[in-house]
């Protein structure tokens, strides 16, 4: 809150004592921001620029509600990413990247004498429900397209679905609504299997789709507050969230919220839990979700 003019980056230097030869600036926008800052590293050092020095990705926030039913979410977080070359988590293909942007005012800090945002928690959710939903469309459409063999017809062999990764980091305001989100993309699979079937003349396989049979050709915004569907989504997407997010999620649900450090602190508990168990070898890929108010989002692949 001292300046809004001032680099953040300014102030970080004096953590590297006589080493000034670290470029970079603060990206800003509010939850997302350190992932802008984490694609920009890595479009330099995948790049014909990159001079071999690491990036270094710190994502940093605070955020302190007024008294009301917002202030349990308050939190506060800093995560420093190490960026280079043949790194033992890498960004699997750049193409395998959906982003989102909406001109939403669900969060936002409008008078800079105060501390508080302005907050609207009931839009955030939704935001971030579409914000989700969009990313996973196009990012699924994508893994289609690029990575699944298709048959002699021009028909893709098998989808990408919810359970086709190995593991899923969410940005995590609150456990609950991770688990909700998760839940909802077992929905979206189940419409994009219908429109398969209305394509290609196809059968809908066995499964949890036929238990979605009543929303399934529903508009999204006819489906966000039906508490029928939320149950039954919970219990078809259960035992998949124990076993893709249940790790990454472990610290969220200790320390609370920490905004723009969030999915990095997710990531970094999948790597703790998940490596330490050695399930998270070579091979084994994480999908991960970012969202900031106001809103951006993106999906993206990292690969072990």
């Amino acid at each position: 809150m001292v300046d809004k003019s001032k680099s953040t980056k300014t102030v970080l230097m004096d953590l590297f004592g006589d080493n000034t030869d670290i470029e970079g600036a603060t990206v800003i926008n509010a939850c997302y921001g350190g992932t802008a800052a984490l694609f920009n590293a890595f479009n330099w050092v995948e790049s014909d620029g990159w001079d071999g020095r690491f990036a270094i990705v710190v994502a940093a926030d605070i955020a302190v509600y007024a008294s009301g039913n917002a202030r349990p979410t308050s939190g506060a977080g800093a995560v420093a990413c190490l960026i280079g070359r043949d790194a033992p988590l890498a960004f699997s293909d750049p193409r395998l990247k959906a982003t989102h942007a909406s001109n939403v005012w669900d969060f936002f800090k409008p008078d800079h004498n105060v501390e508080y945002p302005t907050v609207n928690g009931a839009l955030s959710q939704l935001c971030y429900y579409r914000a989700l939903e969009d990313c996973y469309s196009r990012f699924a459409d994508k893994m289609d397209k690029l990575y699944l063999n298709e048959n002699p017809s021009g028909v893709p062999s098998s989808k990408f679905t919810a359970e086709s990764v190995d593991f899923f980091a969410f940005h995590a305001p609150y456990n609950k609504l991770v688990q909700k989100s998760y839940a909802r993309l077992f929905l979206l699979d189940a419409k994009r299997r219908l429109a398969d079937k209305v394509i290609h003349n196809g059968s809908l396989p066995n499964g949890y789709i036929e238990k979605l049979d009543k929303w399934v050709s529903l508009p999204l915004d006819q489906t966000y507050s039906d508490r029928d569907l939320e149950n039954v989504l919970k219990n078809v997407s259960s035992s998949s969230y124990k076993k893709r997010l249940l790790d990454a999620n472990y610290a969220s649900q200790k320390i609370g919220n920490t905004y723009t450090a969030s999915v990095f602190i997710g990531l970094a508990s999948l790597i703790d839990r998940a490596g330490s168990r050695g399930d998270l070898v070579a091979g084994k890929t994480v999908c991960v979700f970012s969202y900031g108010s106001g809103a951006l989002a993106s999906m993206y692949l990292l690969q072990a």
